[in-house]
């Protein structure tokens, strides 16, 4: 008859074994770590900060329409979100060819600055057309055409702005208002830079 042996485990394997499976159980059962009540709520409170802290952010840069909308109606508002074509025009005494914004880097920027309430100063609002401000070489004034080519979810949306005091209103419209002394030096510079690269590419061209 022939018997199988199998290989029993040598003492040092045993010992190394119950060593293995002992070496973090300290860890597991340190009497040391307790989770108190007030370390509860801790944990809580540091949640709950966390929380609060990132609604108040998602808060503070959502774009806020409600003057804006009032001001301009939803067309308009909705002609600044989606517009598939934005273009630059000349306006009053102001010279330069028609400029081609759309798919302009920073074009963004420039929807946001005319969106958000929090960019005009509403206690300058006056009864008056942006275009009455447009006469004379002092003024610097241009026109935003906004228009939806393929999806036509607004008619054509023509914005009147006049950069050197940082008025603005719809084009036709008795109605002005003017951004905020933080936002003026910005949209000026911005619209500006645009005209100076668009007309110096105009007079690289071969």
């Amino acid at each position: 008859m022939v018997v199988e042996m199998t290989d029993a485990p040598s003492s040092n394997e045993a010992t190394d074994a119950g060593s293995s499976s002992s070496e973090h159980a300290d860890k597991y059962n340190d009497p040391r770590v307790k989770v108190t009540r007030r370390g509860l709520w801790m944990g809580v409170g540091v949640l709950t900060f966390a929380v609060l802290a990132t609604a108040f952010s998602i808060y503070a840069r959502r774009t806020q329409l409600e003057r804006t909308t009032e001001y301009f109606g939803p067309e308009t508002i909705l002609a600044l979100q989606l517009g598939e074509r934005i273009q630059l025009i000349p306006r009053g005494s102001s010279e330069f060819k028609t400029v081609e914004l759309t798919g302009t880097p920073g074009l963004g920027h420039l929807r946001r600055a005319l969106l958000d309430d929090r960019h005009y100063d509403w206690t300058s609002s006056a009864p008056e057309p942006v275009e009455s401000l447009c006469g004379t070489a002092a003024t610097d004034c241009v026109q935003i055409l906004i228009t939806d080519p393929t999806a036509h979810r607004f008619d054509e949306v023509l914005i009147d702005l006049e950069l050197a005091g940082g008025w603005v209103g719809l084009a036709g419209e008795n109605q002005r208002v003017q951004v905020t002394e933080r936002v003026q030096p910005a949209l000026k510079h911005f619209l500006n830079t645009l005209l100076n690269v668009k007309q110096k590419s105009y007079d690289d061209r071969d």
